[in-house]
């Protein structure tokens, strides 16, 4: 898959994700150097992994399967939740500031883990505020919204429902939602229902 539109595809997820859950510390993307061609998730966060890993698990699995295609699927050999005082968190997070906070590396060890390649969407060290975040890839959420897909239609919706990343506007939210409820999208259709009439 081009690594542009895989880049768009999970800036688009882990904007559904801020959006319903609250900000990360970190979201990445890591090749091993044993599983060629084949991709960790690995998100860590203060509300990760919750009161109940597996649920928490199977949130995130299914915001990622209403993203991808089949094929890109395929291409994940897991999904891993780790808490933000992970040795691994932390000693990424060393790396990444050693190295000027770069969003992509390549053959690293980090905790006794090789990895082959390295994309980071959300850094541990990143100056961005989450704010600054959403305003960032709404342009992805957007984007993905007119081209009919129902989950970034609903987190466009969100989004101008409570005025992040975008200016806060009801009717634009009203849309958003509407067209992922006509596409069969249930939390969107709750979210218009929600919003004051």
């Amino acid at each position: 898959m081009n690594d542009e539109i895989r880049l768009e595809k999970y800036a688009n997820i882990a904007q559904t994700l801020i959006q319903e859950k609250g900000p990360f510390k970190l979201f990445a993307l890591l090749e091993l150097s044993n599983m060629a061609c084949e991709w960790d998730v690995v998100l860590s966060a203060s509300w990760l992994p919750g009161n109940d890993k597996m649920e928490s698990l199977r949130f995130i699995v299914d915001k990622i399967r209403a993203v991808l295609t089949h094929q890109e699927y395929l291409k994940i050999a897991r999904v891993i939740l780790l808490d933000v005082n992970e040795p691994f968190v932390k000693e990424l997070q060393n790396f990444l500031q050693e190295h000027n906070n770069p969003k992509t590396f390549s053959s690293v060890e980090i905790e006794g883990v090789e990895i082959e390649k390295g994309r980071i969407l959300i850094s541990p060290v990143s100056e961005e505020t989450s704010s600054e975040l959403l305003t960032k890839t709404s342009k992805w959420v957007r984007q993905a919204a007119k081209q009919g897909d129902r989950e970034a239609q609903n987190t466009l919706g969100l989004m101008y429902s409570k005025g992040e990343g975008v200016k806060q506007n009801l009717r634009l939210a009203k849309k958003w939602f509407k067209k992922a409820a006509t596409l069969g999208h249930v939390q969107a259709q709750s979210n218009l229902e929600a919003l004051p009439h």
